[in-house]
């Protein structure tokens, strides 16, 4: 994982492209150096070495000579077979997957990025016809930005690197009523600043002439369920987790009390790949991950455990903020920041986590509840009320609407809630900005109800923030995520899996809880569920309460822009105070985090 950055065919006079490359040094602590490629022209990057740690494999990189060059973040993890599959290209490195793109593009053409499997964001320049590749992978796992200000293009994997060439960095206020109003950002091509866009999820783009034009190279294949094993998908989760440990450094994984990690961790110990586990943790709550983890851990196990205070939070808030480039999604988006942060400390580069196994097992509840509306809709009330029956059993209190109501209520999925399952508080914003545009809503998926759910969070509304959370939240202390369960053939391979297998038992994400069950003791399916995972509701009503409230200033950046009601805001926030039920934190939350991001980056940021 590294740090890229371009400019082409703009000016450079004033641009500084010495500080764009300062700009990504934590993402690439290895190794930097800008390429100038012609006039108006230039390659910038910043490294991570994890593959092919020798400096010929060093970035920008030229192949046929000189006539192709590329700067690359993320990883190729089909690399080994690509190189078997193009022996006559002219290699140069040891076995650089960054090497393998340019191979793949001499071999197929424009096709080629059809041809990689893995995560990434690049630039590749042929000069023979002076076009200009950017692409990332599938899910938009590795972030790529780009802007036409100033004329020509630029593009860079943050912000802060296209500053220095001469970008200037101003909010997109209608990603802002988004936030404030709904909790939702990262739906679509646009970013939190104005004037810069990111290049979609399975997209190409080609830069010639001096235009853009832009192609969308991945779809997944229509479902076509058929019967499969738990030996089957068990196989399907083995080979991605097996190609996700390609690196010359050690791998660890980010881990908590869940499913999800710990069916990669014990399956990578199985095959021999023994990960050493980071978790963090809130010591005596109710949410000590560490606690829950411990019975679960061999004395052979090594794992490192980050305890977590509220002070720790607000001296963070602001630097981390800053490095997101976008407000902090909630407490446990920081926690993966003190995970990544500890992993380094220990000496390691990339670490595994489990996000998308939710989206492509089928683990939210409303997920459930849609199969079920469904079925009662088209006429099976038996097969719903089974369903429903199976998953009531064992949590009753959850599940007090029975099918017909889940039929007769609607898709309450659009409702955008706050993560402890309330509607999300939206009437603190001033009268006039309230009256502003936000960010288009994303599409709804068609076709059978829960698979274009699942759809719709996995491409639109769940997994793009948290992928772009989780890579700045990492690569501030220069660490790679991987992320297997978004391996695109496993992806794929899911769509396979009928859904009342998914549901099977009533359970969720029934699949993968029968592979746990092979490897976790019978205990561990005994642990209560956590809704909610971090005491952040806590902190914002209590631990926190003062700092909090002196933010509730006249002062504060978004009250001064016109965005907040003040008065609004400060009653709502002393209501929720003074009542001694948790509930709804995040309408304040949504305000302490945009606020950290307008303090960190736009007040007094250079244009």
């Amino acid at each position: 994982m590294c740090g890229i950055f371009g400019s082409f065919d703009r000016p450079l006079d004033g641009s500084d492209p010495a500080r764009a490359l300062s700009a990504m040094a934590s993402r690439g602590p290895d190794g930097a150096a800008i390429r100038a490629l012609g006039p108006d022209r230039l390659f910038g990057h910043t490294r991570l070495s994890v593959v092919d740690l020798d400096q010929s494999a060093d970035q920008p990189l030229a192949g046929l000579g000189e006539a192709l060059w590329i700067v690359f973040n993320g990883e190729i993890y089909n690399a080994p077979e690509l190189r078997a599959q193009i022996p006559d290209y002219p290699w140069q490195t040891d076995h650089s997957d960054t090497e393998t793109i340019l191979a793949a593009y001499w071999k197929w053409g424009e096709a080629f990025v059809e041809h990689l499997r893995g995560m990434f964001a690049f630039a590749l320049w042929d000069g023979r016809s002076a076009s200009l590749y950017l692409a990332v992978d599938r899910f938009s796992i590795k972030p790529l930005l780009w802007t036409r200000e100033g004329g020509g293009l630029a593009f860079a994997s943050t912000a802060a690197a296209l500053n220095p060439l001469g970008v200037p960095l101003a909010p997109n206020e209608r990603a802002v009523h988004s936030w404030l109003a709904d909790g939702v950002l990262d739906t679509g091509q646009e970013t939190f600043f104005a004037g810069i866009d990111q290049v979609p999820a399975a997209t190409i783009a080609r830069w010639r002439g001096g235009e853009l034009s832009l192609r969308r190279y991945w779809t997944p294949a229509e479902p076509a369920p058929r019967e499969t094993s738990v030996d089957e998908i068990a196989g399907w989760l083995d080979e991605a987790t097996a190609c996700h440990l390609l690196a010359d450094v050690p791998v660890g994984i980010n881990l908590s009390s869940g499913l999800d990690s710990n069916v990669l961790r014990l399956r990578a110990k199985a095959s021999g790949s023994p990960l050493h586990a980071f978790t963090f943790s809130f010591p005596d709550t109710v949410y000590d991950e560490a606690a829950r983890v411990a019975p679960i851990m061999s004395d052979d196990d090594p794992w490192t455990v980050t305890a977590i205070e509220p002070e720790d939070l607000w001296r963070d808030l602001i630097p981390l903020t800053r490095s997101m480039e976008m407000p902090l999604g909630g407490l446990a988006i920081y926690g993966h920041a003190r995970n990544a942060a500890a992993a380094r400390e220990a000496g390691f580069k990339v670490l595994f986590a489990g996000e998308g196994a939710d989206e492509i097992f089928s683990g939210y509840k409303y997920y459930a509840e849609a199969a079920i509306a469904e079925a009662w809709n088209r006429g099976d009330r038996d097969a719903a009320t089974a369903l429903w029956q199976a998953f009531a059993k064992d949590d009753p209190e959850s599940w007090r609407l029975g099918p017909e109501a889940l039929a007769c209520r609607g898709d309450q999925t659009a409702i955008a809630r706050a993560p402890d399952g309330t509607a999300l508080n939206v009437g603190f914003l001033s009268d006039a900005f309230a009256q502003t545009d936000r960010l288009a809503p994303p599409p709804m998926p068609q076709g059978e109800p829960v698979r274009a759910l699942m759809w719709r969070d996995l491409a639109h509304m769940k997994v793009p923030k948290l992928l772009r959370w989780q890579d700045r939240a990492y690569m501030a202390s220069s660490v790679e995520i991987r992320l297997p369960y978004l391996d695109h053939p496993l992806v794929e391979r899911m769509q396979q899996v009928p859904i009342d297998a998914l549901l099977a038992g009533g359970h969720a994400k029934a699949p993968l809880r029968a592979i746990a069950e092979r490897l976790l003791p019978s205990d561990y399916f005994r642990l209560p569920k956590l809704y909610v995972a971090t005491p952040q509701r806590e902190w914002m009503k209590r631990d926190l309460h003062d700092r909090i409230d002196a933010w509730l200033d006249p002062g504060a950046a978004l009250v001064r822009r016109g965005y907040i009601n003040l008065e609004r805001l400060r009653s709502a926030y002393r209501d929720y105070c003074e009542q001694p039920e948790l509930g709804n934190s995040f309408f304040i939350w949504k305000f302490l985090a945009l606020e950290a991001m307008f303090q960190g980056l736009f007040e007094g940021a250079s244009a």
